[in-house]
């Protein structure tokens, strides 16, 4: 019986790691010297009584204060989009900004990764459930210093997760700044669908096809058109595309439901002024250049203009120029938070 309780999974988790040493990275800058066993896994309980999986990892490294002054650095949330689940933070991202100074939080959606589902449901939430459960974690997990013993934190969403993280924005959420990895836009994502049938048939169905039958999770060529550049190591795609298979058990939406969501309203309270950041790639077949610049442009983001990385896909945390981003985003972080 594979079946594995909440807390007997976060109990194998914080166990010494014997279960293998880390790989050996293809090229110096995809290394991260990750201490073994450095994360721990939680299971924070939401106001409906479901548990949330919520790995977090401790800064171990880097100072605690910016440019020699005594303001602390914010910790990190990272909250992942379809399909994934808080495993693709952890593997390069969350180690990374930890080393640099940074508390971080990953956190898995309902019926995502370790997280609970909800009794009786046929998909894993609805837009304003899910940014309900990010708003408590933000508000209430004791490494998001809800109680007022550490700055608000920096909320990083990718992909649908990255419209997760625009409506707990819009909720007035806790949050220092948001930061939108390949986000789909505030309007949803049709109109992108559209321009991509239009610029390639062939492969918007197939790609199509891959995200309604979850064809990703058993096909590692179809996992790498789908979310990986073509220089991913193979070996990289195909742990990924078994990670894949294995993070959810109900659809994150509800995409007709959706619609009637959307779009997501620009904040207008607390977080008015909450500063927030585009970034994708431009060899993403999921999110395209138009729309992380009507996102850059709703947020007013740098201008109206989004940070666009060179030979970079859709798992901008995960793919070959990974380093290149996170890079990117603590740069923005430095500048515009701390």
């Amino acid at each position: 019986a594979r079946a594995m309780s909440f807390a007997s999974a976060c109990d194998a988790m914080r166990a010494p790691c014997a279960r293998g040493s880390m790989r050996a990275a293809h090229s110096a800058r995809r290394r991260v010297h990750r201490r073994a066993c450095v994360a721990s896994a939680s299971a924070f309980k939401a106001s409906d009584g479901v548990s949330l999986e919520v790995r977090t990892r401790s800064a171990t490294g880097g100072d605690a204060s910016s440019s020699g002054d005594s303001r602390k650095k914010p910790t990190i949330v990272f909250v992942h989009g379809s399909y994934h689940a808080a495993w693709c933070y952890e593997e390069y991202f969350a180690p990374w900004f930890a080393q640099r100074g940074y508390a971080t939080a990953s956190v898995s959606l309902r019926a995502h990764g370790l997280s609970e589902a909800t009794p009786r449901s046929k998909v894993a939430g609805t837009l304003a459930s899910h940014a309900k459960d990010l708003e408590e974690i933000l508000c209430k997990h004791e490494v998001c210093g809800g109680d007022g013993s550490s700055p608000r934190p920096v909320v990083v969403g990718h992909s649908f997760g990255g419209l997760v993280v625009q409506k707990a924005l819009a909720n007035d959420a806790r949050m220092s700044a948001a930061i939108l990895l390949a986000s789909v836009p505030p309007t949803g994502n049709s109109e992108m669908v559209k321009r991509f049938l239009k610029r390639d048939l062939f492969a918007s169905l197939k790609i199509t096809y891959a995200f309604i039958t979850k064809a990703f999770g058993t096909n590692p060529k179809l996992c790498r058109e789908c979310f990986f550049s073509t220089d991913t190591a193979e070996e990289d795609v195909e742990r990924f595309t078994r990670e894949i298979k294995h993070s959810s058990r109900l659809r994150m939406l509800d995409l007709k439901a959706l619609n009637s969501e959307l779009p997501v309203p620009k904040p207008t309270g607390v977080n008015a002024k909450v500063p927030v950041l585009v970034v994708g790639g431009d060899s993403d077949f999921v999110v395209d250049r138009q729309g992380l610049e009507e996102t850059a442009a709703w947020y007013d983001s740098e201008a109206g203009r989004p940070v666009v990385l060179p030979n970079t896909a859709h798992d901008v945390m995960l793919d070959t120029r990974w380093l290149v981003a996170a890079q990117t985003i603590e740069k923005w972080i430095e500048t515009n938070v701390i």
